[in-house]
């Protein structure tokens, strides 16, 4: 169902690119008259570390004490950044065990119709986030790639569409942000035809859905020619012009594609442009 977006969850850290970052999170956020909640996260030194008999106990304690001082630098950061913008925000800092990021930035991404998270690097504590807020939040995920802009967004739209059901959510969280798009490609890549794929007519019934919204969509079906899906994809949204991408995100197991890759991981890392996943 189509969503207001009122409140959005930006996931931040102190890298220096960051603070642009969170200037265009705000003016996001303020495009829709939402709240913004910046959530710092710090990782605890792991207890087994703390543990060890030729390591000082107080050099675990001086680490923790540490973490905890460097959130709230960050957050004291983000609070100033954000103060001169005039948009609705609070920050919120918490450490947590490694390993447990994810989880955490989830509860928190449950009560936003939106989490922000921008693509700072692609290492494991940084897949934890991104997996733990699309499937245990509830909400769609918005990432932000380097560079990216985040004002036009929505107006010139890549739907990167395979029938699946977590492509069908991802459409109908976006709605909201896409409702005044001018120009949206439902792109369908070396698609199968049948009563169990995409129909005999693949993506007519979306353009059809979309349509009764008042959205202008139209199907452009491409070939994959030797190169990834998420290859493909980008390649079509360069030649558009897309200024969003909409996907939805792990249709095969989260498992299978951190063994042998997979669409959602591959789009993750090689996305220049904002891309909306949903699972």
């Amino acid at each position: 169902m189509s969503t207001t977006i009122k409140t959005i969850l930006v996931y931040a850290d102190r890298s220096g690119a960051c603070g642009p970052f969170l200037i265009k999170a705000a003016a996001f956020a303020a495009g829709h008259d939402a709240h913004l909640v910046v959530l710092v996260v710090g990782l605890e030194p792991t207890s087994a570390y703390g543990g060890l008999p030729e390591i000082p106990f107080s050099s675990y304690f001086a680490e923790v004490t540490a973490v905890h001082e460097e959130v709230h630098r960050t957050s004291s950061w983000a609070d100033e950044n954000l103060s001169a913008t005039g948009v609705s925000f609070d920050v919120r800092g918490i450490v947590v065990p490694h390993g447990t990021e994810g989880r955490a930035v989830a509860r928190h991404a449950r009560y936003a119709d939106l989490t922000l998270v921008p693509r700072l690097g692609t290492d494991g504590s940084w897949h934890r986030i991104v997996d733990a807020a699309l499937f245990e939040s509830g909400h769609p995920v918005l990432l932000c790639p380097p560079k990216a802009a985040l004002d036009p967004l929505g107006e010139r739209v890549l739907i990167g569409w395979d029938a699946r059901p977590e492509a069908a959510r991802a459409v109908s969280d976006a709605l909201g942000l896409i409702s005044g798009a001018s120009d949206i490609r439902a792109v369908t890549v070396s698609s199968r035809t049948g009563a169990h794929a995409h129909g005999e007519d693949p993506g007519t019934d979306l353009v059809a859905f979309l349509a009764r919204h008042g959205l202008p969509v139209r199907v452009d079906a491409i070939p994959r020619d030797n190169r990834s899906v998420a290859d493909a994809i980008l390649r079509h949204a360069h030649s558009m012009g897309a200024d969003l991408i909409v996907s939805g995100a792990y249709g095969h197991s989260r498992l299978s594609e951190i063994i042998i890759g997979g669409a959602t991981r591959d789009l993750m890392r090689v996305t220049d442009r904002p891309l909306f996943m949903a699972h």
